[in-house]
């Protein structure tokens, strides 16, 4: 599923939030949630319906109570809407999630190419001037893709030299590069990271300030740990810096497949994690009746 569009869905008009059904009157109230919950564009209304500007997404996910957002193609927005977006966002005390920094190159991260090389670096010196203007700190990092000729945890081994030289490049800048373990294939064919275990043990190894894990329970589950959520989240949680949420199977909002979400956002209270949470994922129905059923599964999560 392609990052940048799952999260569209045809929908509903800001006149249609305020209005159609007692539960949209309700969340129109702008009540906040308990937890930085964080959508991202195109998910809070229509892809084929009325469309918003940047700017009055923001508005619009600030009055539904949320605060916080994410945004994977941030990095590739103009410099003057990001400065726009960074003073609503300033101005509205609403935190920025992760942008991806680097899919990675389609590099092996044991032996990148020179040319892999420089492309990760100019992903990297994008990263850097996009969160001088945003002041976002973690950013989502796809560490390159899997040398079958070794063990996994072999090339993980191999491939910290090369990440710290990563670190060594944004660590300054008060980046966190986000590792994020993934369910399928990337640019270069299987991820190096599948769970959070290989994620873990390549932060573990780097151990680096600007390096972590960033734990999607989506791709948790995919791979078949789905009954084991908690149990794997508390065993990487010494490296965990930010947290995204969608069901599984499907990957549409909270209790649309058999991962308990409710469960998962106690869990993450008990530890004290007050970060953001990432709503990576789409909807299982369209319109005004699609973003009733995003909130509502929100806000059961979050009482």
């Amino acid at each position: 599923m392609n990052r940048r569009n799952f999260t569209q869905f045809a929908g509903a008009s800001i006149l249609g939030l305020a209005g159609s059904t007692a539960f949209a009157q309700e969340v129109a109230k702008g009540t906040p949630f308990k937890a930085k919950f964080a959508p991202s564009p195109g998910q809070l209304f229509g892809g084929k319906g009325q469309k918003l500007g940047y700017v009055d997404q923001l508005k619009l996910a600030y009055d539904l109570g949320f605060r916080a957002w994410e945004d994977n193609g941030l990095n590739g927005q103009k410099n003057d809407l990001l400065e726009k977006i960074a003073e609503f966002m300033k101005d509205k005390k609403m935190a920025f999630g992760v942008s991806v920094i680097t899919g990675g190159a389609g590099a092996m991260f044991n032996k990148p190419t020179d040319e892999q090389k420089e492309r990760v670096k100019k992903d990297l010196e994008r990263g850097i001037e996009v969160a001088k203007i945003t002041g976002q700190t973690n950013m989502t990092m796809i560490p390159g893709a899997r040398d079958k000729s070794m063990t996994r945890e072999e090339q993980i081994k191999a491939s910290v030299d090369n990440m710290k030289l990563c670190c060594d490049f944004v660590e300054e800048h008060g980046i966190i590069m986000a590792q994020e373990p993934l369910s399928h294939n990337v640019s270069g064919g299987e991820p190096l990271i599948r769970s959070f275990e290989d994620g873990h043990l390549l932060c573990k190894l780097v151990n680096r300030k600007s390096c972590k894990l960033l734990a999607d329970f989506y791709h948790e589950g995919q791979i078949g740990n789905g009954d084991k959520l908690i149990e794997n989240a508390r065993k990487t949680w010494d490296q965990v810096s930010y947290v995204q949420y969608g069901a599984s199977p499907g990957r549409k909002e909270p209790g649309t497949g058999n991962l308990d979400y409710v469960a998962v956002t106690k869990f993450l209270r008990k530890q004290g994690f007050t970060g953001i949470i990432g709503m990576e994922h789409g909807q299982s129905k369209k319109g005004q009746e699609g973003l009733d059923a995003l909130m509502a599964a929100y806000r059961k999560i979050d009482a």
